[in-house]
């Protein structure tokens, strides 16, 4: 499934949805942290608590108390976001009694949840971070069709079932399910360290789950965030870990926050979005099994029907892969899906982290290869360059 007609929320320029797999995980954490931490870069913030059943956002913030208001605009009566710490939220924990139970049926939740998008005076908004529920269910459905959501975080804890479930969350988001971009994956919880011993790290769920799971979906491990004691006392409390100077996790926010600003920000990224262009390695109309010193590319056009409405060729760049600086070509023209046959993981890395999916052990015909892709009959089977020959073509 690529994209359907969706719609546009308001003076709200980009929309990022944080999801996982079981909750538990520090889903909602990682979502008030990193709001918090764009807004305190100077950029303008909404925060939507769209976990309906489990709502914490208010919480979060010390303001579980507060009553929700609202004004009429334009003959339209709007709520009024809660504001703190530069972030504008709103959560159904404003709607509903916390110390109640939400038993409501799907189309009322996802209801529920869409007055949390569209009857928000949220204003001019740079970033909206959409806290979901855990799970697949009728919520994430509701939104990730509904609205234009420009990308997506998977929350996993190293544990294996956790990754096992995020597993599922991630694959919500591919190209033949609902097509939003994976920005990345967090593993949340990847060791403990003590107070008294900052330099001891005990792995308590398991290691490098997260990186097993961003590997599988050929995304980037956003961040590996440690189990530290006063990050838990902070959010129980209300308190902005962020002002509490914890080096650590400011670090962390700091850079997840600078990558997802300067991946929204590039064209090839946004392509997800509009008609998708998908490039093969090409020689005789043949799958070229060599990435790094290809014939030349064809680049196929499909649009939200997945049918292919163009059909260019692109030569392959002077030089060994993606040290011949094609990368940086195939991203211009807004190519962010590679089929390909043979291909090292350095060339897979390079190729990845400049917003381009990688589908290896591609072969035949390109025209049936392309139509079986758009079938959802094609997926990465996960094995890199194994010739002899192409150690001389990996890149690094």
């Amino acid at each position: 499934m690529f994209t359907i007609e969706k719609t546009n929320i308001p003076h709200v320029k980009h929309i990022v949805v944080v999801a996982s797999g079981k909750g538990g995980v520090g889903k909602s954490t990682v979502s008030v942290l990193l709001a918090t931490t764009l807004a305190r870069k100077g950029y303008k913030v909404a925060l939507v608590d769209a976990d309906i059943y489990g709502p914490s956002v208010p919480k979060m913030f010390g303001m579980d108390d507060e009553q929700l208001m609202a004004h009429t605009v334009d003959g339209e009566e709007l709520m009024i976001p809660m504001e703190k710490y530069g972030v504008k939220f709103n959560s159904v924990g404003f709607i509903v009694n916390s110390r109640q139970a939400v038993i409501w049926r799907g189309p009322l939740a996802a209801n529920v949840m869409g007055q949390l998008f569209t009857k928000t005076e949220w204003g001019e908004t740079d970033y909206m971070i959409v806290d979901f529920p855990p799970g697949t269910g009728d919520i994430q459905l509701s939104a990730l069709q509904q609205y234009k959501i420009d990308a997506a975080i998977v929350v996993t804890i190293p544990q294996i079932l956790s990754v096992n479930d995020a597993r599922k969350g991630a694959d919500m988001f591919s190209e033949q399910k609902l097509n939003v971009p994976l920005l990345g994956i967090v593993e949340n919880m990847s060791w403990f360290t003590p107070q008294q011993h900052p330099d001891e790290k005990y792995y308590i769920f398991g290691k490098d789950g997260g990186q097993m799971l961003a590997s599988e979906f050929n995304t980037k491990l956003l961040a590996q965030i440690p189990l530290i004691t006063e990050v838990g006392e902070a959010v129980e409390e209300g308190n902005n870990l962020l002002e509490k100077n914890n080096e650590t996790i400011n670090k962390i926010f700091d850079e997840m926050a600078d990558y997802l600003v300067k991946t929204l920000s590039n064209p090839a990224f946004s392509q997800h979005n509009g008609n998708v262009k998908i490039a093969v390695p090409t020689v005789n109309n043949q799958v070229d099994d060599h990435f790094g010193h290809c014939d030349h590319y064809t680049i196929f056009e499909v649009d939200d029907n997945k049918n292919i409405v163009n059909e260019e060729f692109m030569p392959a760049g002077v030089g060994c892969g993606c040290k011949s600086g094609i990368v940086f070509d195939l991203r211009q023209k807004g190519v962010s899906i590679m089929l390909a046959g043979n291909m090292g993981d350095g060339a897979k890395d390079v190729l990845t982290s400049n917003n381009i999916r990688v589908i290896r052990g591609c072969s035949g015909d390109i025209h049936e290869l392309i139509h079986n892709y758009l079938a959802g009959k094609i997926a990465d089977n996960g094995i890199g360059c194994s010739a002899h020959e192409c150690h001389s073509h990996q890149c690094h």
